[in-house]
């Protein structure tokens, strides 16, 4: 079975695809250098309708949209408002592109009347331009440490990389943070404080790194004017040790943040990026992978999400859980030494170097 693959790697090298949803014109050729601030294209959306293809940017069939629609016909929306898609770890989302009005629905397409002048594409990350996609965008190849997370609010920002902890079990409280933290990208392990969020944002600090937050907590963190990263997910739960080690090392070094929402399986997922130089001969590989015994995972869904163990043996024949449901399951070897039992289907597969 194939699982989404997620990335801690000391060096690594990959390619990230940044695209218009709208013809526009590209601004950048290749051999560029970029910063994640770097604008790549703008295309201008002076016509009155916009005809977005929900179906290509959800990956689903025209017939499959309609259940994953968000908004109504004749809505108002403001640029960036999910208009399709399902809110979830890794999910797919279709946003608006500029404020407007959903004028039609059909055939697993948005049109879309606007009211904004243009639009701009950022490049969201830091890299060296290797290819046009003309009238739409950029391919950017990256090189440095690269961590991916399991979800993001959506915003980027570049900053310095500060601890707030020496234990990724902390967690995070609101005397910790101060203005002397003023423009940093802060380091901690678990909030589920309210007050902690929106200090942060008062300061400001430049985004926020967590193994987790409580679940109660996601509006509040869509709201913040700064990226905010999950290690692990929602919950109590402390951001795996290989992250934090990884993220320790570079304290006080440059990073971007990129706490975007995406799709697992595509190696679309939030990430922090710490630009190194070195030699590095292979791209990796952001396509999903067939587990297999020996490899590191984690768990995605209760009563084991976050978990990180090593799979010992794939079972044979589909397994009975308590749930009534019957899947193919492994048995995962934990760092306790014991052993549980997980679905396939709530696994991913950790990728270190």
């Amino acid at each position: 079975m194939l699982a989404p693959q997620s990335q801690v790697q000391a060096l690594s090298r990959w390619r990230r695809k940044r695209v218009l949803p709208v013809d526009g014109k590209v601004l950048v050729e290749p051999g560029d250098q970029v910063k994640s601030e770097d604008i790549l294209a703008r295309a201008s959306l002076s016509r009155q309708h916009l005809m977005l293809d929900a179906s290509k940017a959800l990956g689903v069939p025209p017939s499959e949209v309609k259940a994953l629609l968000q908004r109504r016909v004749g809505e108002k929306i403001e640029k960036g408002a999910i208009l399709a898609g399902r809110r979830r770890i890794a999910g797919r989302l279709l946003r608006a592109p500029a404020d407007g009005r959903i004028a039609a629905i059909s055939g697993g397409q948005i049109l879309l009347q606007v009211r904004d002048l243009s639009t701009e594409l950022n490049a969201r990350i830091p890299g060296k331009v290797v290819e046009i996609e003309p009238n739409r965008g950029a391919t950017i190849e990256c090189q440095g440490s690269w961590i991916q997370g399991v979800w993001g609010n959506g915003l980027f920002a570049n900053g310095k990389l500060e601890l707030l902890t020496d234990d990724p079990r902390h967690t995070l409280i609101v005397d910790e943070i101060d203005m002397n933290h003023r423009g940093a990208i802060l380091i901690g392990g678990h909030c589920s404080l309210r007050q902690a969020l929106e200090l942060a944002n008062e300061v400001p600090v430049r985004g926020l790194v967590l193994g987790s937050i409580a679940a109660s907590l996601i509006p509040v963190a869509r709201q913040m004017n700064y990226p905010i990263l999950l290690s692990e997910g929602f919950g109590k739960i402390a951001m795996n040790q290989k992250t934090f080690e990884l993220l320790e090392s570079h304290a006080g070094e440059e990073a971007t943040l990129n706490a975007l929402e995406s799709g697992g399986y595509e190696g679309q997922r939030p990430e922090i990026i710490i630009p190194q130089a070195g030699a590095v001969e292979d791209y990796v590989s952001l396509r999903a992978k067939e587990l297999i015994s020996g490899q590191i995972v984690r768990g995605l869904r209760d009563p084991y999400q976050g978990v990180v163990g090593e799979i010992s043996t794939l079972l044979p024949a589909a397994t009975l859980f308590q749930s009534g449901i019957r899947a193919q399951a492994a048995l995962v070897l934990l760092p306790d030494d014991s052993e549980v039992v997980i679905p396939l289907a709530n696994l991913e597969i950790l990728v270190y170097n």
